[in-house]
């Protein structure tokens, strides 16, 4: 906790040293979405979610539809809180990226579900990835798990560091790795590349293998 803690704080003092102009609105608070045990697929989903003065979600518009991952995680951060953007010292409204990848529950070899969709265009306030990488099933790990991660996306694109806000043990190492390597397209602030904060959620599945019926002997 404390780790995570002091990593915030110097996510926030690196925006306020490179971009002192505007701070983006960092979360705070929020539950989940639970990846459903009966889809056979997986999915990625891109949001670009408003934030008010209050530091409540006002709206959040599909960029990216995975059905059903789109629908469980707009339903989740409507109720999520976030320390709201500041412009100059004064609390503004603002856009935020909010990506969700869900593995599917297979290793390897083609799954079911739905495919993915672009039915939105993004502003300039927000960073779109262009490249995700998604997090290796810890070898260890028994069970499903969803991990929220916030990353730094720097004014090139690149993520200079990503922690987990929302932490399951076992598969926090396995998220973070992740979403070093993506690569996004900056947020820009008055037609110029800013530093910006991405979050991410990384939904894991239990892998399952395929079951091969013995072959009869000729």
């Amino acid at each position: 906790m404390m780790r995570a803690m002091a990593l915030a704080a110097f996510s926030l003092v690196s925006l306020q040293a490179l971009q002192p102009f505007f701070v983006p609105a960092s979360y705070r608070s929020g539950s989940l979405p639970t990846q459903p045990p009966q889809v056979a697929g997986g999915g990625d989903v891109l949001l670009e979610v408003k934030v008010g003065l209050d530091g409540k979600v006002i709206q959040a518009s599909t960029l990216r539809d995975t059905p059903p991952f789109t629908e469980l995680l707009v339903e989740a951060i409507r109720l999520w809180r976030f320390a709201p953007a500041e412009q100059e010292g004064r609390a503004v409204e603002s856009a935020v990226l909010v990506a969700g990848l869900f593995r599917p529950p297979t290793l390897m070899g083609p799954t079911a579900g739905e495919p993915r969709r672009d039915v939105g265009t993004a502003t300039e306030e927000i960073p779109i990835p262009y490249s995700a990488a998604t997090p290796n099933y810890p070898p260890a790990a028994l069970t499903d798990a969803v991990v929220l991660v916030e990353a730094l996306v720097q004014s090139d694109g690149t993520v200079k560091q990503a922690r987990p806000v929302r932490s399951v043990a076992g598969f926090d190492d396995a998220a973070t790795k992740a979403a070093i390597q993506w690569k996004f397209r900056p947020a820009r602030r008055e037609g110029r590349p800013v530093d910006s904060l991405a979050y991410i959620v990384f939904g894991f599945r239990q892998p399952v293998t395929p079951t091969i019926a013995p072959t009869e002997p000729n």
